[in-house]
C-alpha cells in the first residue's frame, strides 16, 4: 500500500502547476454577474416589483453584481494579501448574490434544485470556492 501512495505522490508532484488557472473560474463568474447587473440598468421599480422585491433591494443587487464582477477581476490582478482579501470578499459577495437569486427566482425542493438549476448552483459553488480558497497565486500559498 505504501508503494501505491508513493506512486501517487510522485505523480502529483510531477504534474505541472498552472498559476493562471484561477482565471478559468473568475472570468466566467465575473462575466455572468456583470451581464446580469448591467441589464438591470436603468433601474425600474416595476421590474423590481415583478420579482416581488423592494426597489432598494433591486438596486443593491444591480450595484452588487457589477461591483463583485469588478472585484473578481481585481482580486486576480492584485498580488499578495490584497489579492487574497479582495478575492475572498468578491467570492462571498458572488455567493450571497447567487443564493439570493436562487431563493427569490428559482426556489424549489432540493432535488428539483439539483436536477433543474445546475447553472445557478455552479455559480454558487464558484463563489463559495473563491470565498473559502482566496487567491490561488503562489505569493499567497500557505504551508500547513
Amino acid at each position: 500500500m505504501d508503494h501505491a501512495f508513493a506512486l501517487i505522490n510522485r505523480t502529483a508532484r510531477a504534474l505541472p502547476r498552472f498559476g493562471f488557472a484561477h482565471w478559468f473560474l473568475r472570468l466566467p463568474l465575473a462575466g455572468v454577474l456583470m451581464q446580469n447587473g448591467l441589464q438591470k440598468f436603468p433601474l425600474s421599480a416595476a421590474e423590481a416589483e415583478g420579482f416581488g422585491l423592494p426597489f432598494f433591494l433591486w438596486a443593491m443587487a444591480a450595484g452588487g453584481e457589477v461591483a463583485v464582477a469588478i472585484l473578481l477581476v481585481l482580486g486576480g490582478v492584485l498580488r499578495g494579501a490584497a489579492g487574497d482579501l479582495v478575492t475572498r470578499l468578491a467570492g462571498a459577495g458572488a455567493a450571497a448574490i447567487v443564493a439570493g437569486v436562487i431563493y427569490v427566482a428559482y426556489w424549489a425542493p432540493p432535488l428539483e434544485l439539483l436536477m433543474f438549476n445546475q447553472f445557478h448552483l455552479m455559480l454558487l459553488a464558484g463563489g463559495l470556492f473563491l470565498a473559502l480558497q482566496g487567491s490561488t497565486q503562489p505569493e499567497t500559498a500557505r504551508e500547513g
